[in-house]
Order: structure tokens, then C-alpha cells, then sequence
């Protein structure tokens, strides 16, 4: 009788732990269902009020701006690659897609002239003050659309190849000068550069 009191205190202990077990498993799964609950009515209202929203926003007035004639100006040609109607080559009356868009040739002489002044102004400055980076790059900055500017005069004036060809390499010898950071090399050579550039810009009137 002792033996079999023994063991069932013993299997009677393990009831015992496990029913609060049990009873606490039940109420969290209780609380989780609750919590679930809650967001599911909050998503539902906000649902709701979105709806309901909905036919307010459609109500307001959507107004059409005809853009036309400022598209025919030029404003998105950059924009344009898929149209097959422009083209790749700017010696034409029309739109293209280079880099730089054709002027005319009031315009593009004033450019150029801009840009000469620009190279016979800044990059002397900076070359007398030894600022060389600053050299090296206005002079590029400024061939980058001098080139194309005076190639379209040339072309459109009939002007000289050769001596549009000799202005170019003056350019490029100024440019090897000041990457070499040789200032009597430079300032020859910028000299150079102004002389040929302003008589060249004189020639394509």
C-alpha cells in the first residue's frame, strides 16, 4: 500500500504541474487571437475610410496644357531617342541628337568668340599664377564647343581647313605645356593660341 501510495503522489505531482501548463498555453493563445482580432477591424476601417475617400479625389478637376508649340521649340529633344524622325548628324535645318545643338551662324560665331575670349583672358591668369589644373581644364572646357562652333563656320564660310587645322594643334601644343607645368612653354604658347584663334574668328565673317 505504501509502494502504490508513492506512486500515485507521484503521477498525481506531474497532474498537478502540467494542468496550470496547460490553462497558461490557452490563455496566450486567447490574448494572440484578440490581438489579431484588433488589427484586423483596424485594417478594415482603414479600408474603409479610403474608400470612401475615393470619390472625393475623382471629383477634382484635371487641367490639360497644350505643350506642343514648346516641344516644337526644342525643349525635349534630349528626351527624343526613340523618335526615328530626328536625326544623328547636325548639319541640318531640323532637330538632332548630338551633343550640341546647330545655331545659327550669328549665333554660333558668338559663341565662339565667347570662348576665345575666355581662352586669351582666364588661361593666361592662370598660367602666370602657376594654377595649372585650373588652366588645363578651362582650356578644355572651352575647345569642347569652340571645335564644333568653328568646324560649322568653316563649312557654312567656306573657310580654311588648313587654317582652322593649325589653330587645333596650337591648342594641343598649349595644352602639352601646361600639363607640363613649363610656364615660359605656356606662356609662348598661349600667345600662339590668341594670334591663330583671332585671325581665324576675323576670317569667317
Amino acid at each position: 500500500m505504501a509502494a502504490l501510495s508513492a506512486a500515485t503522489s507521484v503521477f498525481a505531482g506531474k497532474a498537478v504541474v502540467a494542468a496550470p501548463a496547460v490553462r497558461k498555453a490557452e490563455k496566450v493563445s486567447v490574448v494572440v487571437k484578440a490581438d489579431m482580432s484588433k488589427k484586423a477591424v483596424s485594417l478594415a476601417v482603414a479600408g474603409v475610410v479610403a474608400f470612401s475617400a475615393m470619390p472625393a479625389l475623382a471629383l477634382n478637376q484635371i487641367e490639360l496644357q497644350d505643350k506642343r508649340v514648346t516641344n516644337k521649340e526644342g525643349l525635349q529633344l534630349i528626351y527624343e531617342a526613340r523618335d526615328l524622325n530626328i536625326a544623328e548628324s547636325t548639319r541640318q535645318d531640323g532637330p538632332s541628337r548630338f551633343a550640341f545643338q546647330k545655331l545659327n551662324s550669328n549665333q554660333t560665331k558668338a559663341r565662339a568668340t565667347e570662348s576665345l575670349n575666355r581662352i586669351n583672358k582666364d588661361v593666361p591668369e592662370y598660367v602666370e599664377k602657376a594654377y595649372w589644373s585650373q588652366a588645363g581644364m578651362e582650356l578644355r572646357r572651352q575647345l569642347n564647343t569652340m571645335r564644333f562652333d568653328i568646324n560649322n563656320l568653316v563649312d557654312e564660310k567656306g573657310g580654311d581647313r588648313t587654317q582652322a587645322k593649325k589653330f587645333y594643334q596650337a591648342v594641343e601644343a598649349l595644352d602639352f605645356q601646361i600639363r607640363s607645368k613649363d610656364k615660359d612653354g605656356a606662356t609662348a604658347a598661349v600667345a600662339t593660341v590668341q594670334d591663330l584663334g583671332n585671325a581665324l574668328l576675323a576670317s569667317l565673317v
